[in-house]
């Protein structure tokens, strides 16, 4: 049986506080209000290819506490498979996310939790061998996810790789990487470059000191801006969509998902990000991460 797409990664009981204000340090400010969500970085890219109609296995680690009973549960209720989701005899992953409702933008503090135990081992060589696409991101060990993209390298499995949280990784990590997703600042990290005014130009410059080898392909999430999308024999632009924004907490997520979604039926990187920027400008219209993806039919009828 073969299996659409596979994600390696992060699972937290996201806890968010909505204000009008960033308190200064020392300050004190009230909230105007607080909702537990599902999270993670790799549950709600999870969640975003799986409400898009993909089938998707989920890879990762719960504590045995009550949020990694209620996550667990959670992952289910949104038709994501959890036979490869791991107890931990510990906590769960949490994250403190504030909200600042002025301007749609967010602090997140992540306190890993049963996260650091996630093991490659949890997937099988049967499970590798029929996944299509596997995602993972630096919420878990990265010697973990270096030891799985190896494995993976002759399973025929085409792997997407979110160097988020910025950090550096090793350079097999990197070699063993398909695809390449960052933002600007995890940009800059990977290429010890920092991003001028011009961004888009800026932005290339700092592409081409990366060592992409024939079969890499990298995207930059731009937010708001859009996307920025290089093969060996192309790049390109895609701008942004005007939306109304009142909560950016997994977005990039929304659009890891998507983008592995649609590239599932069709290997084109171009419009899959082109599909992927329209699901997550759509995402940041809701609160909440994983409770913010899209339908297909939500996508498609973006105009």
């Amino acid at each position: 049986m073969s299996i659409s797409i596979t994600v390696f990664g992060s699972i937290n009981m996201d806890l968010v506080v909505y204000s009008d204000v960033k308190p200064n340090d020392g300050e004190t400010v009230f909230g105007n209000s607080f909702e537990t969500f599902l999270g993670g970085k790799g549950a709600n890219q999870a969640v975003a290819a799986s409400k898009l109609g993909s089938e998707v296995y989920f890879v990762g680690k719960v504590g045995n506490d009550l949020f990694g009973q209620r996550l667990r549960e959670k992952l289910i209720a949104q038709n994501v498979c959890t036979d490869l989701l791991g107890e931990f005899e510990g906590e769960s992953g949490v994250a403190l996310i504030n909200v600042i409702e002025s301007t749609s933008e967010n602090q997140i503090i992540v306190i890993p939790g049963a996260n650091s135990q996630t093991s490659s081992n949890q997937i099988d060589d049967k499970t590798l061998s029929s996944t299509e696409i596997l995602i993972s991101q630096l919420e878990v060990l990265p010697e973990e996810i270096e030891k799985l993209f190896v494995r993976a390298s002759n399973k025929n499995c085409y792997r997407i790789l979110n160097a988020a949280p910025a950090m550096g990784f090793s350079k097999t990590l990197f070699n063993e990487t398909d695809l390449l997703v960052v933002n600007e600042i995890e940009l800059e990290i990977l290429a010890k470059e920092k991003l001028e005014d011009t961004k888009i130009d800026s932005i290339r410059k700092s592409v081409d000191l990366l060592p992409l080898a024939k079969h890499q392909s990298i995207v930059v999430t731009l937010g708001a801006e859009g996307v920025y999308v290089r093969t060996q024999t192309k790049d390109e632009y895609i701008q942004g969509h005007k939306v109304n924004s009142i909560d950016t907490t997994g977005s990039g997520d929304c659009f890891i998902g998507a983008m592995a979604s649609y590239l599932k039926d069709n290997r084109n990187l171009f419009d899959a990000s082109v599909f992927a920027n329209k699901a997550a400008s759509i995402s940041v219209t809701r609160k909440g991460a994983s409770s913010s993806m899209p339908t297909k039919d939500e996508v498609v009828n973006l105009s």
